[in-house]
């Protein structure tokens, strides 16, 4: 079973003068980022080399400088079941499209002699996607920041320290002064809470969730969303129950995994850029049309690593599969404007208990979902 911490954040300094001191390199949503590091989080590597886990997009940068935490934690997946799961990091990534969203993803693997030996000493078992979302979020995790702060937090809890992080790793040493990074964050700049993706392979059965949204099922793939319980967010977790192995993730399901956290990413920024422009923190034209155009072309055009013939067939699968999809852009970025707009009880209540926090986290959730079911049925 493989999962995925994901941390959606948005950037929207190139609204504010000189772009408040934002490094022009790494050039990120460049087809060359024209730097072999980011700063103080680590190297940047192309999908062009072979690489663990998840295979995601052309280029990213490792995260291992700034996010520490322990080379293995132990869950307990599987209800009425004391025995505990090694989990093991394979990658901590930063993905950023350069011009409005990006996100922070953290990958782990559950150990497969673990989950065999499970089968072989207490038969069919059931695994709960709920279960090990809510124990992740629980755990701890470091941010060491480049003004030498070192924050320990649960995951959950991360979203400030990390969207710290950022502004510290792109920002011109000499304009930190200038562009504090409280001022410049709180108005520009904001990380989400974070969700978790779940693909769990036919070693690993899952138990039917009480709390479920069925966003796509047909005979090869199924994905649907249900809460880990640990966060004020509706549905916070999404899963693919796969039929196929561990190991074997199908074109289809990468594509549903790529095209939901992407698109949940972008809808979440957007949804930051409404609500910033309607306290009138920031103003400027809107970005989402174009984002959600680069974000098809970036997965259309999603380059196979080195010397792997199964990958280049996934690939091109993934590519023929967006071009006989009819997806509009420009309505798919109606349709999430709408969703994630603050409305006017929102904007006249939302200060009290969290109102707009959870509101905000059930349209978000709505629009990647409204989003990824169009997709996987053929398109707008």
């Amino acid at each position: 079973m493989y999962f995925s911490v994901v941390f959606p954040f948005a950037d929207f300094r190139s609204l504010h003068r000189d772009r408040a001191g934002r490094l022009e390199r790494p050039a990120w949503g460049k087809a060359d980022p024209m730097a072999k590091f980011a700063r103080g989080f680590g190297g940047i590597h192309t999908r062009t080399k072979p690489g663990a886990g998840f295979a995601g997009e052309n280029y990213y940068a490792d995260c291992d400088n700034a996010i520490k935490y322990p080379y293995q934690y132990f869950l307990k997946p599987v209800p009425g079941l004391q025995r505990s799961i090694l989990a093991y990091p394979i990658y901590r990534r930063f993905y950023f499209d350069g011009h409005m969203a990006g996100r922070f993803e953290l990958g782990f693997r559950l150990n497969e002699d673990s989950i065999h030996d499970i089968a072989c000493f207490e038969g069919m078992v059931e695994y709960s996607a709920s279960e090990l979302a809510a124990q992740v979020l629980q755990n701890d995790l470091r941010i060491e920041l480049l003004d030498n702060r070192q924050l320990t937090q649960s995951f959950s809890g991360a979203a400030q320290a990390l969207r710290d992080g950022w502004l510290l790793s792109s920002t011109r040493t000499k304009d930190l002064s200038t562009f504090d990074i409280e001022n410049i964050g709180s108005r520009y700049v904001g990380v989400g809470a974070p969700f978790i993706f779940i693909r769990s392979g036919r070693e690993t059965n899952l138990k039917p969730e009480k709390q479920k949204r069925e966003l796509f099922r047909n005979d090869d793939l199924e994905l649907f969303l249900t809460r880990s319980g640990s966060q004020a967010q509706s549905f916070d977790v999404a899963v693919i129950p796969s039929v196929a192995s561990l190991s074997a993730e199908t074109p289809r399901e990468r594509l549903a995994r790529l095209f939901y956290i992407q698109i949940r990413v972008l809808s979440y920024a957007h949804s930051f850029y409404l609500r910033q422009v309607a306290s009138g923190k920031i103003s400027g034209p809107k970005s989402l049309e174009p984002a959600i155009q680069a974000l098809l072309e970036r997965l259309s055009s999603l380059e196979p690593a080195e010397g792997d013939r199964a990958d280049e067939l996934a690939c091109h699968e993934m590519s023929e599969i967006l071009r006989r999809t009819d997806l509009s852009p420009a309505q798919l970025a109606t349709e999430i404007e709408e969703l994630v707009k603050p409305g006017i009880m929102r904007r006249w209540f939302g200060g009290f208990w969290g109102y707009a926090d959870r509101k905000v986290d059930i349209a978000i959730e709505a629009a990647a979902g409204t989003a990824t079911t169009h997709l996987l049925s053929g398109g707008l």
